[in-house]
């Protein structure tokens, strides 16, 4: 990132037409860092997930993004953000909204997933 703002402020003076304002400088300031990390694939967190998305009829997805997950990730404690259902746009902004519809489903993931990791996930979905 560093090296693309340099060379946008660099080619920004190189054609500047008003050489008179003065040069133009530019600083990052770190506010906040979050490490990565991953979930092994053998991970008992995951599979937990997956026998409950199974259970609910859910396709979830692995993703990497920036959630709460990363602290522990980073540290070696497995961890995961889970959606719990609904949906929603415009997030950190003045239009954010959220429509609870399918939160049921969302609920049920949670709640199976935390039963699944403490070995007492039903073994089969609903009937």
């Amino acid at each position: 990132m560093r090296d693309c703002v340099a060379a946008g402020v660099k080619d920004e003076m190189d054609n500047a037409r008003e050489r008179n304002r003065g040069k133009l400088e530019w600083k990052i300031n770190q506010i906040g860092s979050r490490p990565g990390g991953e979930l092994p694939p053998d991970s008992p967190l995951l599979a937990a997930l997956r026998s409950a998305d199974e259970y609910v009829g859910n396709q979830s997805r692995v993703e990497r993004s920036s959630t709460d997950a990363n602290i522990p990730l980073s540290l070696g404690i497995e961890a995961i953000a889970l959606g719990a259902g609904g949906s929603g746009g415009g997030a950190h902004s003045l239009q954010e909204w959220y429509e609870p519809a399918g939160r049921d489903m969302g609920l049920k993931r949670v709640l199976l997933t935390l039963l699944g990791v403490a070995g007492l996930a039903p073994e089969k979905g609903p009937s």
